[in-house]
């Protein structure tokens, strides 16, 4: 078994040279494992219409579709850039999409997230709410993008930089799911990749921080044999 994780890109329209560095990755590494997770942020913005991708994404979704086709199991996690992927997302390329989940992982049970539910955001909350979705629906897309490009010169910081009370949050975050249970706790959205494991009376538990794809060029692989292993991608896109 060779599962990828990865997260927060935060792909926008403009930047060509940071979308194509994320599609070199799917084609370079992606294409050569069983499972691939996206732990959310793929997108600064993604609203799923029905029956419409947008254009400026359309290559890159094409590429995770095609992984689906070659047989490869695609989950993509919402991240807090993301709002109601929608069933036309998935039934157009086959990627399961969900704000968390658990999966079994060689017998250890395993919670992913993006991990943004650690802090409350109330904003977040509130458009993901069932009025705010009905409201994009009938917004134009090209419109509601523009307005989320606008708000995010305000609201989004994309480049963040090393916060040691941020990473305690996220480690405290995952010891809590550990007592719920969990081995093995994988999170993103704070831009740092962190791995730490816990001793507890039932063996070693583990948490993971896939990090940030783009500044870092960090990422996550699991293998049967090797376990848990933060890698790095090749050279970082300008």
């Amino acid at each position: 078994m060779k599962i990828i994780f990865f997260s927060d890109t935060h792909l926008t329209r403009d930047n060509a040279d940071r979308k194509q560095y994320v599609r070199r990755f799917i084609q370079d590494v992606c294409e050569t494992v069983d499972t691939i997770v996206i732990l959310g942020d793929l997108f600064e913005f993604y609203h799923g219409y029905n029956g419409y991708i947008y254009p400026w994404f359309e290559d890159i979704i094409n590429d995770l579709k095609a992984l689906t086709n070659k047989g490869k199991s695609v989950f993509f996690l919402e991240g807090n850039h993301e709002y109601h992927m929608g069933e036309f997302f998935e039934s157009y390329t086959g990627v399961k999409t969900a704000r968390n989940f658990s999966i079994n992982i060689d017998g250890k049970k395993t919670f992913i997230s993006h991990g943004d539910e650690i802090f409350r955001n109330y904003l977040v909350r509130w458009l993901r709410s069932p009025f705010m979705n009905r409201l994009m629906d009938y917004c134009s897309p090209v419109l509601l993008w523009n307005l989320a490009m606008f708000g995010s010169l305000f609201l989004s910081d994309r480049e963040k930089h090393y916060n040691e009370k941020v990473k305690n949050r996220f480690r405290e975050f995952a010891l809590k799911k550990i007592g719920e249970g969990y081995d093995t706790v994988i999170l993103g959205h704070s831009h740092m990749a962190d791995m730490i494991e816990y001793e507890s009376d039932k063996g070693k538990k583990l948490y993971v921080n896939t990090g940030d794809f783009i500044q870092y060029a960090s990422y996550l692989e699991y293998t049967s044999e090797a376990g848990f292993v933060i890698k790095y991608y090749k050279k970082k896109v300008e």
